[in-house]
């Protein structure tokens, strides 16, 4: 049998083995648990950089290891590893992740054989790479950091302060987030703060949300942001909280004290799709509106420009704060560009943003864009995003654990809001496979609860506490340290 021997293969192989053991009632000892986990790290390993920031590819050294040691993690299973394809194309909530069986009996046994088997791995590596010592290798593999990505959906994304909340009680703080629509902005929210106050947090929600000031009917074509029926003033409704937080003014990307970025999605000009938006822009002026306007109308006129723009290939995914360009653009500016729910809402920079207009100019010059839309469009959760982000080198190493929130999969109802949730399930399961875990979550408020309650606040806790503890099992593992390579006296270090 061929097995494959590429990183992006044993990266599956240490999904399913994290899901296996941090769920199992079979308890390894330390040292065993580490070597094999150090042994699946080091496999899923593409480049390896030294404490002297010296960056080493690894890959080509690590193939025969790789093809060894995926043949005897599959003896080992009651039937291999393998991603459930069948619940990736499925619409409903769960979790999409790899899955596989291992059992203490036979991981006891075979433990001398992946311990030489690493053994050998690191002193090929050191030999090949006389710049590579024990230290740095240690560093890379010894602790994983979190990646979250945070999914797009009106008020069900308000399920994510419950997962800060959770992560903040058990010490675990985000590497690196990601966020579309509602999930940029509370990933915003988080990443304002050094340690999550949860308190503070939920206090300034009611200030968020002072619609009344903050928006106001637009019936023009926008500037940068694509046409809504509403402008939506987002430096004035997120003043309060930054204010609260300690900020004089509003922060850049760079300024945060978590790394966060965001995803926009970009309308390319091509003749055609400006003239078939334009169309439809027309046939919202205020004249043609009155008659028609309800949530059902405005929610299915949205998903009619969304169809529009994928269905003709014109739209692109735009990342703000994850490069050198947009890490200096104010984040409540690219925030806002990531909410743009097509045909409702518009968003235009502030004439003193300088930097951020700048910005916006270079890239609609470089990606040849007509508007910027709802990030829901291309990736409504931004998985691909923050993994490109940790490949560029600009984020520390790649031993990371990416955990993928979606509050937008079609519930099996065909609601108002299922058109919109469709286009948003196509790129949902793109970025599924990415994820170390994909989680679709069933308790949620509805999209339109953009004012939730502290007692609906209250419940979805309660609800994602419940229905997230495996999910939380596994996190907590994946982020255990692993002993010292020197304390693992088996392999010779």
């Amino acid at each position: 049998m061929i097995y494959d021997t590429s990183t992006e293969a044993m990266h599956g192989l240490e999904r399913a083995w994290l899901r296996n053991r941090a769920l199992s009632n079979e308890i390894l000892d330390d040292r065993i648990r580490s070597t094999y986990d150090y042994a699946i790290r080091l496999a899923t390993m593409q480049r390896i950089t030294t404490r002297g920031s010296v960056c080493l590819d690894v890959a080509f050294e690590l193939t025969q290891f790789r093809r060894e040691f995926a043949k005897l993690m599959d003896s080992l299973s009651d039937g291999g590893w393998a991603y459930p394809e069948n619940t990736a194309a499925s619409q409903g909530p769960g979790t999409l992740a790899w899955r596989g069986i291992w059992h203490r009996k036979s991981l006891v046994e075979s433990y001398h054989e992946v311990g030489k088997l690493l053994h050998d791995a690191v002193f090929g590596l050191y030999q090949a790479f006389p710049v590579l010592d024990e230290y740095s290798l240690q560093d890379v593999l010894q602790q994983k950091r979190l990646v979250l990505s945070l999914g797009g959906g009106g008020g069900t994304g308000f399920v994510h302060l419950a997962l800060f909340q959770w992560l903040e009680e058990i010490g675990i703080r985000p590497a690196l987030m990601t966020g579309t629509s509602i999930g940029s902005l509370l990933g915003y929210i988080r990443a304002i703060q050094e340690h999550y106050d949860a308190a503070l947090t939920t206090l300034k929600l009611p200030g968020l949300w002072q619609l009344t000031k903050s928006v106001r009917p637009y019936f023009g074509p926008g500037e940068h942001g694509l046409m809504g029926m509403w402008r939506l003033d987002f430096n004035e409704i997120i003043k309060g909280v930054i204010d609260g937080f300690g900020y004089t003014s509003a922060p850049r990307f760079s300024d945060l004290k978590i790394p966060f970025g965001c995803v926009s999605s970009g309308i390319i000009q091509n003749g055609i799709i400006e003239k078939k938006l334009e169309q439809e822009r027309s046939g919202l002026s205020i004249f043609k509106r009155i008659p028609q306007f309800s949530v059902r109308n405005m929610i299915k006129h949205a998903a009619q420009i969304g169809a529009v723009a994928t269905s003709e290939h014109a739209v692109c995914e735009v990342e703000f704060g994850l490069d050198s360009l947009t890490r200096q653009m104010t984040v409540s500016d690219a925030v806002a560009f990531s909410s743009l729910v097509p045909t409702l809402l518009n968003y235009e920079m502030p004439r003193h943003h300088y930097r951020s207009r700048e910005i916006i100019e270079t890239i609609f010059k470089r990606d040849h864009l007509y508007r910027l839309a709802d990030g829901g469009l291309t990736s409504n959760v931004p998985v691909r995003a923050a993994i490109k982000a940790i490949r560029s080198g600009n984020y520390g190493h790649e031993n990371i654990y990416v955990l993928g929130i979606d509050v937008f999969a079609p519930q099996g109802v065909d609601g108002i809001f299922y058109p919109l949730e469709q286009i948003a399930n196509v790129n949902a399961i793109q970025d599924a496979r990415y994820a170390d875990a994909f989680v679709r979550v069933k308790y949620l408020l509805s999209p339109l609860n953009m004012a939730p309650t502290l007692g609906q606040l209250r419940w979805l806790n309660h609800k994602f506490r419940k229905t997230f503890a495996d999910e939380m099992r596994i996190v907590e593992y994946a982020m255990q340290p692993l002993k010292s390579l020197a304390s693992l006296d088996l392999i010779g270090f």
